[in-house]
């Protein structure tokens, strides 16, 4: 076997083991972060927070002045001059369908993601045993490439050799979408169809199709989720005017907000708690303004 042949099935060897390490899961879920308070230091439960200038007690006359901020940054408009209440009133609408949707099907998305995990895991073997064989193939290709050197032999070597070469580049800046690029060049020399494997795993295990109404629930929520964000955006923009109108510093009105959003967070449906304290004063405070509130928190 010649020197330049060992050379590359050695990049060919480093190339399938960085391949297979660095390239990412293509799923992620998106998920709405709770924001810390103003303060960053997490407060024990059980004791509402030591009440100062930065953190006003929610009673009556505060949370009467934090609506009146609230109201102000509502009417603040954003890109295509939507203001942040109406971005969350259509979240909530988003939400709220796709809630509807969701509680009309729960045993029906049960059933569905019981069988679409199996079939998963099915596919995920199929595509297993489909790269064993790839791989044997490979080895069988370069063991027979020994011996007198072909113009064909010579030019597969130097594209396989220079697409090995792009991808450990790749690997090394950390460049996903360079990789992927390199591994189909890879797989196109050595005649592997790696989306004709997936769809023929995929119909042997049978991978249910996504229900239209599954379909049309996780829209809207996402697009809940979507509307939610660019109404704190444009919140945020409003913040200065919504502190103006409560009478508090900026601070003050971050953190009252921030502490009253928590509170109905705390008060929907199946939630089991949260990192926040309230006083009793607060609690009663908050509780006789909850439906206000909810205007402006959903």
């Amino acid at each position: 076997m010649s020197r330049s042949l060992v050379l590359a099935l050695t990049a060919v060897a480093l190339v399938t083991s960085v391949t297979q390490a660095q390239l990412p899961g293509l799923r992620r879920k998106l998920k709405d972060a709770g924001r810390q308070a103003v303060s960053g230091q997490p407060q024990q439960r059980g004791a509402p927070p030591k009440f100062d200038n930065t953190i006003l007690e929610l009673n009556p006359q505060v949370v009467a002045r934090l609506i009146a901020g609230l109201e102000a940054r509502s009417r603040t408009a954003g890109t295509g001059g939507q203001t942040a209440g109406d971005l969350r009133r259509r979240a909530a609408a988003a939400s709220d369908e796709a809630a509807t949707i969701n509680n009309q099907h729960s045993d029906d998305r049960e059933r569905w993601v019981n069988a679409n995990g199996e079939a998963e895991n099915c596919v995920s073997e199929q595509l297993n045993n489909v790269e064993q064989q790839h791989a044997q193939q490979m080895q069988q290709r370069f063991a027979g490439m020994t011996g007198v050197n072909t113009p064909e032999k010579t030019k597969f070597m130097q594209d396989y050799t220079a697409a090995a070469q792009e991808a450990q580049q790749a690997a090394a800046t950390n460049d996903t979408a360079g990789l992927r690029r390199a591994q189909v060049k890879l797989n196109r020399l050595m005649g592997i169809d790696a989306h004709a494997d997936t769809v023929k795993a995929r119909a042997t295990c049978h991978v249910p199709p996504v229900p239209a109404w599954m379909r049309r629930a996780d829209s809207l929520a996402a697009l809940g989720d979507t509307l939610a964000v660019r109404a704190r955006g444009v919140e945020g923009a409003g913040n200065t005017a919504a502190a103006r109108a409560a009478e508090m510093t900026p601070e003050q009105f971050a953190m009252a907000a921030e502490r009253a959003e928590a509170f109905v967070v705390l008060h929907r449906p199946g939630n089991v708690g949260g990192g926040y304290v309230f006083s009793d004063t607060e609690d009663q405070a908050l509780t006789a303004r909850l439906p206000d509130l909810k205007k402006y928190f959903g």
